[in-house]
């Protein structure tokens, strides 16, 4: 998806935001399939991002500043999505007999 104006930077930002949310449902519900969906999701808006961020640095896109927090947001997401599945997966190495 290029980037190409200042909206579609804004829905970029605004897909890190739904992501960031269902991230934390992901982990209330401690579904290992969820997260696993939503890190893939996660990896595909980064690519996103930075290619959006190239753009605006090159000029040809709007303001690099919701591409920044966008990606902060996505990298701080995957960070915690990366936990949660550690733990998840902690607990059910100690369930087993």
């Amino acid at each position: 998806m290029p980037i190409q104006n200042e909206h579609e930077i804004q829905q970029l930002a605004e897909v890190s935001r739904k992501l960031e949310d269902q991230a934390r449902q992901a982990k209330n519900n401690a579904s290992t399939e969820e997260i696993q969906h939503i890190q893939q999701q996660l990896r595909e808006v980064q690519d996103q991002i930075q290619h959006a961020r190239g753009k605006a640095i090159n000029g040809s896109g709007g303001s690099s500043e919701p591409l920044i927090k966008a990606q902060l947001r996505v990298e701080e997401t995957q960070h915690q999505m990366e936990r949660a599945l550690i733990n998840l997966n902690a607990q059910q190495d100690n369930v087993q007999p």
